[in-house]
């Protein structure tokens, strides 16, 4: 198995990952400029669950961004914490891209979007 495949966490457990828990898991995950979750930003295009397998689609704030070759392995790594999650797939795209319109404000972080 690979770093990114494991066993379920209760054998014949039928409690399979939800999108809430994979998007609380999401919520973790923080662009470093921004101080951001990558849910917060907007970044999260899809997340569809099938069987534990969880794909994820989603974008970055630019093609050149620094955390590009990064990032999938902090979104995989947050998703298969989540109790039920056998394996992730993360997928990088940049249609439609991202704009700052996408960005779903908390009472927090108002203040670091001017």
């Amino acid at each position: 198995m690979s770093a990114y495949h494991r066993a379920p966490a209760i054998a014949g457990s039928s409690d399979a990952p939800t999108r809430e828990q994979v998007l609380e898991a999401l919520g973790g995950v923080l662009d470093p400029e921004l101080g951001m979750s990558v849910v917060e930003l907007g970044l999260i295009y899809g997340i569809d669950i099938v069987d534990g397998a969880v794909n994820i689609t989603m974008t970055l704030t630019a093609p050149g961004c620094p955390v590009h070759d990064v990032m999938p392995d902090w979104i995989r790594q947050a998703v298969m914490a989540v109790p039920g999650v056998l394996s992730v797939d993360v997928r990088i795209t940049f249609e439609p891209p991202w704009t700052p319109e996408r960005i779903k404000l908390s009472p927090q972080n108002r203040g670091r979007i001017g």
